[in-house]
């Protein structure tokens, strides 16, 4: 599992309430009289998802919170999960949710559909340990200096054509074609506070991790995955070895390196018996957030300087994020791996190394 623990506490930090305000107001752009759903389950503590409604009600806001069943699988299993018809009927009246359960579902594809804006300040599920998270990598980090840089790395990779991740001792090489492909901040940031307009109809938290999405067939060559792994069924997992995992146009054909953790990998990946799930990589995403962990949460994504990839469905995100205009992977299950110091040229050009960008 990952490395480090974070700060899990049970009583409301009085941070908590001040981050809450700041992601209403900044990032959500919150007005009187709006409907606010909270969608949450019991990964979430109480005073946590009570902190979103109270703080939402003091903006002048109707807000209510559902509670639902915890999905079976987790994260990964997100684009197969199923929820109830009572939800969906509250989720087509909100002007914004907070999703802290369904994550990637059509669900939330269909609230969008009807003018709703979305938030996930889990990434799309919820945890014990939120609080510390949003505090850290919010509050106590400058996010307006973290949401300018993910707006210079996405316009780097937007511009790029090519791009050679190098890891492991040997300097292996995976190429990923990025020739008309548009990268986004990935910043969290439903309303951008500086123009005064509306930036996007969902995001998720904490930020930020500026990527692209990656149609199907593109990729080739191997990685060394160092940081995380995750997998099924619900958690993610540090290797103690580097795992090796070797691509050919976009398809994940082999599983190598001396942690139990390949064998088990390979395992699941055989016993889904899901021909989509081999796909990949589906996304390339920079972590730029100085506060964020190697933790159980979603922040692992956003440690500055790495880099995460999907695998398998990228259908629902597509959709999440708008027409993209070329095919995406589809597949019963979702899945990331994370590397986290590798050398990144784009177009021939140093983009990241040592943990450094070179914007």
């Amino acid at each position: 599992m990952a490395s480090i623990s974070p700060d899990i506490a049970t009583r409301l930090k009085p941070d908590l309430i001040a981050v809450v305000s700041k992601i209403y107001r900044d990032f959500c752009n919150l007005q009187a009289g709006q409907q606010v759903l909270i969608i949450s389950d019991a990964r979430t503590p109480d005073f946590v998802i009570a902190s979103f409604q109270g703080v939402a009600q003091s903006f002048g806001a109707d807000a209510v919170r559902i509670e639902c069943a915890i999905p079976a699988g987790g994260a990964t299993y997100q684009p197969g999960a199923q929820w109830p018809a009572m939800l969906e009927a509250a989720a087509a009246k909100a002007d914004l949710i907070i999703d802290m359960a369904v994550g990637y579902s059509e669900l939330i594809v269909n609230a969008l559909k009807n003018g709703c804006r979305v938030l996930c300040p889990g990434d799309g599920i919820g945890g014990p340990f939120m609080d510390d998270v949003l505090i850290r990598t919010i509050l106590h980090a400058d996010v307006d200096s973290v949401r300018k840089e993910a707006d210079l790395v996405a316009r780097r990779m937007t511009k790029a054509k090519s791009c050679k991740i190098i890891t492991g001792p040997e300097n292996d090489v995976l190429e990923i074609d990025l020739s008309g492909l548009e990268a986004v901040a990935a910043d969290g940031y439903l309303w951008d506070p500086d123009r005064k307009e509306w930036k996007t109809n969902w995001a998720f938290l904490p930020p930020a991790q500026p990527g692209v999405l990656i149609p199907v067939g593109r990729g080739d060559g191997v990685v060394n995955v160092d940081a995380t792994l995750l997998h099924h069924p619900v958690y993610h997992e540090k290797p103690d070895s580097p795992i090796k995992l070797t691509f050919e146009k976009g398809r994940l054909v082999a599983i190598g390196g001396a942690t139990p953790l390949a064998a088990t990998l390979e395992n699941w990946l055989r016993g889904l018996e899901d021909d989509g799930a081999w796909n990949g990589p589906v996304h390339l995403n920079i972590g730029v957030n100085p506060n964020a962990l190697l933790t159980q949460s979603q922040e692992w994504e956003r440690v500055y300087g790495s880099i995460t990839c999907g695998m398998g469905d990228l259908s629902l995100l597509g959709q999440l994020m708008g027409d993209v205009g070329f095919e995406l992977s589809r597949s019963r299950v979702h899945w990331d791996w994370t590397v986290a110091q590798p050398t990144i040229l784009l177009d021939g050009e140093v983009f990241l190394k040592r943990g450094k960008l070179f914007l």
